[in-house]
């Protein structure tokens, strides 16, 4: 629980090295918001991740970094 009471953004976060990493964050107790470029592929990563660590604090985003009212 190194990282308990830390929060963690991870901008590619729903798969690959970012999925990896907000695992390993949510492990050693931080919470987590995972960015991804579709609201589907956070949804699914969220729910992976919660499947694995159902007392985890993890969110999902899909901003659209090209728009300043998003």
């Amino acid at each position: 629980m190194r990282l308990k009471d830390k929060v963690a953004i991870i901008t590619g976060g729903s798969r690959g090295i970012g999925f990896a990493t907000a695992d390993k964050f949510l492990k050693e107790g931080a919470t987590v918001v995972l960015a991804a470029s579709s609201k589907e592929s956070a949804d699914t990563a969220v729910d992976k991740l919660k499947e694995k660590y159902p007392n985890a604090i993890v969110a999902g985003i899909s901003p659209n970094l090209a728009s300043m009212e998003s």
